[in-house]
């Protein structure tokens, strides 16, 4: 056994040394590749981003899914893949161009296929990204090993029955993680990293019956609940002005509660009108623990994957959220939780503060609103 462990070590470093040989060599090679891919083109296709990958759990680890074929190009402004299909239907060129460059072309990627290896060139405007090597047994994907400019890796595929059951994770030739896969007759029903003690659920199929509305109104309770807690427990010094729950755009449940008394809104207005609104000015602030708010996690999952079929659809959802539970506490008495000033307000806003102006329409009442524009984005 020891002997068999030994011997597949050193294969292992001498497959990735092989490769990192290769990859070294693929400056020089980038228009000859380019050319034996093209000329095996049968047919382009346009795809939303990501596009197409053949790794196993390669989509579903981060809660992405694949590309859906467009019938024709999108605006300028908009990221696409133009893919390159061979006489087999298998992808060989995979061309990338970017919506913040105005739609020009920035990654491309060309593709070996071979009976049991297939090989992965991926290039930018300045050369080489990585060379992945992708080997077959039975059909089935067995290893993934990278060369890239900054390390290497290696993803070795154990199955169960012709499915995915386990990923091993390495890199730079060190153990990272293993992905433990469980399927069903329906398909996957939950992937799970472990890394040493330490494990977290990357998917995990909703129960029967699972409404994502009636769990967002739950979560939406939960913080209407929390939320006032967590700010008497906020060291402020002086009457409040507002309370802010921030949020990342892509994340809009990863929230964080601050609050802002009225001299410190008016030394930030000062500067900029947007720093009064800004929670990452304010002097205190904490982290919601969302632990007990219902199906955090598996809403998250959810919006996540609404926002991979169509980006931001599940970020809106999340927004939405954050906003109404917002202005249900505008409603509150908050003279039991902290002293407030008259014109107190609780407000969402992302940290970019991309939404402030549509947030601030749907979490204050009207009057309210027009009383501090004063303070308010211009």
């Amino acid at each position: 056994m020891c002997r068999r462990r030994a011997g597949e070590a050193t294969r292992k470093i001498q497959d990735v040394s092989d490769l990192a040989s290769r990859f070294a060599q693929l400056a020089g090679e980038y228009g000859a590749r380019k050319r034996a891919a093209t000329a095996l083109v049968e047919r382009w296709d346009w795809y939303s981003w990501p596009g197409l990958d053949l790794r196993p759990l390669h989509f579903e680890r981060d809660l992405l899914r694949p590309g859906r074929r467009l019938d024709t190009r999108p605006p300028a402004d908009r990221d696409v893949l133009r893919i390159g299909f061979d006489a087999e239907g298998r992808a060989v060129v995979t061309e990338e161009y970017s919506g913040f460059l105005r739609g020009r072309l920035y990654y491309e990627t060309f593709v070996r296929h071979g009976s049991d290896v297939v090989e992965v060139a991926h290039f930018d405007t300045d050369g080489p990204i990585y060379l992945h090597e992708y080997r077959f047994v039975g059909g089935l994907m067995r290893s993934a090993d990278t060369v890239a400019r900054r390390g290497s890796g290696r993803e070795s595929y154990t199955y169960a029955h012709g499915r995915i059951s386990r990923v091993e994770i390495e890199h730079d030739g060190r153990p990272r993680s293993t992905l433990m896969a469980e399927h069903d007759d329906d398909g996957l029903v939950r992937l799970v990293e472990v890394m040493g003690h330490w494990s977290e659920v990357c998917y995990e199929r909703p129960p029967a019956g699972f409404d994502l509305d009636v769990a967002c109104r739950a979560i939406e309770d939960a913080l209407v609940a929390l939320i006032p807690d967590a700010v008497a427990r906020l060291t402020v010094n002086g009457p409040a002005a507002c309370v802010a729950l921030s949020y990342h755009q892509s994340r809009a449940l990863s929230v964080e509660v601050h609050a802002c008394t009225a001299d410190e809104r008016a030394a930030l207005a000062a500067i900029d009108p947007h720093a009064a609104w800004s929670p990452a000015d304010f002097e205190t602030g904490t982290d919601l623990d969302l632990a007990e708010a219902g199906p955090v996690r598996l809403v998250w999952q959810e919006l996540a994957l609404l926002d991979a079929a169509d980006p931001g659809a599940g970020s809106e959802i999340g927004r939405r959220l954050l906003c109404s539970a917002a202005a249900r506490l505008n409603l509150r008495d908050w003279s039991d939780t902290l002293p407030v000033t008259d014109d107190f307000v609780v407000y969402a806003v992302d940290l970019e503060l991309v939404d402030l102006e549509r947030n601030l329409t749907d979490c204050l009442p009207p009057d309210r609103l027009a009383s501090l524009r004063a303070l308010g984005p211009s």
